[in-house]
């Protein structure tokens, strides 16, 4: 009786072992880096590999302190990468192809690039007479709510100009000047991260 419990408990393991390899060979490995654009190696980046037929397949790991990280056992097939981490644009790659019972390494260094931060823009274009644009006027930028922010540049060949200033709420005074023309100005009143133009309009003087 021993005998056959002893038999019975072979057979069984046998066959675990068994399914263990053909589960395996079902299965691949995924390795790569991930750093940041042009510097430091990147901890904490969420990974995500998605089936490429079935996208609600989904597999995630995360990047260790050197950036490394690996996926085990991840099912043979067609899989996409996203690499996330919060203040990083988010990298989506193509699809690779997974093979049972290989390891797949990237052979490029997954990079990241920053967030860039919000910003407002305040641009337009320069002109006299009737609608006629005014290239290399001078166009000067300040504040006029208290705090101190003046920039200064140089219209461009059809008169056009653009500011980018932190987005924030913000009144500020634009002047254009040019010789032999009045200098003309306009105040203009921005609430945080959005875009506006303004025209303006110099005339000869008398």
């Amino acid at each position: 009786m021993k005998l056959a419990i002893r038999y019975v408990l072979m057979g069984t393991l046998v066959l675990l072992f068994s399914l263990s390899t053909v589960a395996l060979a079902q299965t691949g490995i995924v390795k790569g880096k991930v750093k940041e654009m042009d510097g430091k190696s990147l901890e904490g980046v969420l990974i995500t590999a998605t089936n490429a037929k079935n996208k609600t397949e989904k597999h995630e790991t995360t990047s260790d302190a050197k950036g490394d990280f690996e996926f085990t056992r991840l099912p043979a097939g067609d899989y996409s990468f996203s690499f996330e981490k919060k203040g990083y644009k988010t990298f989506l790659s193509r699809n690779l192809t997974v093979l049972g019972g290989e390891t797949l390494k990237l052979k490029s260094v997954i990079e990241l690039k920053r967030d860039e931060a919000p910003y407002s823009v305040i641009r337009g274009a320069v002109f006299y007479g009737q609608g006629f644009s005014l290239p290399n006027a001078s166009v000067k930028i300040e504040r006029i709510d208290g705090k101190k922010f003046k920039e200064e540049k140089l219209s461009g060949e059809g008169g056009q100009f653009a500011f980018r200033l932190k987005a924030e709420k913000a009144k500020y005074r634009v002047t254009a000047v040019a010789n032999g023309f009045q200098p003309a100005t306009t105040e203009i009143e921005i609430e945080g991260d959005e875009i506006r133009n303004i025209a303006l309009t110099l005339q000869r003087e008398q």
